[in-house]
């Protein structure tokens, strides 16, 4: 798992289209995947650079099996710090053992591109994804 890599995702709660617009078109950026109806989307500066960002139908992550929108603060998710690793079953059994609690077990999720994620919080309630996917 690579903090060093840490990735943003926008988990966007209201108009995913109405945000897709304004990434593209106001700030510049590029669809390297997914497109204005999601509910996957990720962005890079210009083609053929790295992403910059992701960003997700908050409606979609009722696909991650045993997450539930948080309730602390009473804000609705709407940022989850995505970490790349090259071998989530060993990052998921070190953090497990390290008394990380996740969400769930990673899981694949193919209308997501097909990587596979598992999700946790910390004390004050931010979302965490591990993902292979990077």
């Amino acid at each position: 798992m690579n903090f060093n890599q840490a990735k943003i995702g926008l988990l966007i709660q209201k108009d995913y289209g109405e945000c897709y617009g304004f990434y593209t078109k106001k700030l510049g950026l590029v669809p390297t995947w997914g497109n204005r109806k999601g509910p996957y989307t990720s962005f890079a500066m210009a083609k053929g650079e790295p992403n910059c960002f992701d960003m997700t139908s908050a409606k979609e992550m009722s696909l991650v099996k045993g997450y539930i929108q948080s309730a602390k603060n009473g804000i609705s998710d709407t940022v989850v710090i995505i970490l790349p690793t090259k071998d989530i079953q060993k990052d998921y059994a070190k953090l497990t053992a390290n008394g990380v609690t996740f969400l769930g077990e990673p899981q694949k999720i193919e209308a997501w591109g097909g990587f596979t994620s598992a999700y946790f919080r910390d004390p004050e309630g931010n979302l965490f994804e591990l993902n292979d996917g990077y």
